[in-house]
């Protein structure tokens, strides 16, 4: 079977456009994701019992739960309470919120994997709980979580795909537009795998 390489480029313009919009969420929420984690870690080490259970709850949540589940939640529940955001900002607070939720188990194993000794020595020196995790804990965590905290990311981008259910025009809602009007498949599929593949490649 020949590939309609004419209607490839024809629509390449759209797949282009859903593209940098894909890229945009991505980006914001790989960065609201690693500040977030950040945050809710150093208040689940350095916070009293109910920050820390909350968390933890919160944690357990995000990751347990479908990402559509949290995409439904913000889009259609907080808007009974008067809590409104557009489609791309319910994407991308819900995708922000779970990568936040897998960035704060990443960087408790990374910072438990230090061990106290560091702790010790920063008190000796006269560092404050903030100081020691900011100055000594965090960069370590950060070098010690790089790998999974790639592997959790990319799975967050990938979901980004969901966001198509509620008409943010990304990637695979542009894809399944441009199928349903020209009823051609496979040459859409073929462009918006490679346009995933480069995202989640750099």
């Amino acid at each position: 079977m020949a590939l309609d390489l004419a209607f490839m480029l024809q629509i390449l313009p759209d797949m282009i456009s859903a593209f940098w919009l894909t890229i945009k969420i991505s980006l914001i929420t790989v960065v609201a994701s690693v500040i977030a984690g950040i945050l809710l870690t150093a208040i689940r080490m350095m916070g009293g019992k109910i920050s820390r259970y909350s968390i933890i709850a919160f944690v357990e949540f995000t990751r347990g739960a479908p990402p559509l589940v949290h995409i439904s939640i913000i889009y259609f529940l907080l808007p009974e309470f008067g809590i409104v955001f557009n489609e791309f900002w319910t994407g991308v607070i819900a995708l922000s919120l779970i990568g936040a939720g897998y960035s704060v188990e990443i960087f408790r194993g990374a910072i438990d994997s230090i061990g106290s000794s560091q702790v010790d020595a920063s008190k000796a020196i006269g560092l404050s709980r903030i100081q020691t995790f900011r100055l000594v804990l965090i960069p370590q965590a950060l070098r010690l979580s790089l790998p999974p905290l790639t592997n959790e990311l990319a799975n967050v981008i990938k979901a980004s795909s969901l966001l198509s259910v509620i008409s943010v025009n990304e990637l695979t809602k542009v894809a399944n537009d441009l199928i349903f009007v020209h009823f051609v498949v496979i040459e859409v599929l073929i462009e918006l795998t490679c346009l995933y593949l480069i995202i989640v490649g750099f």
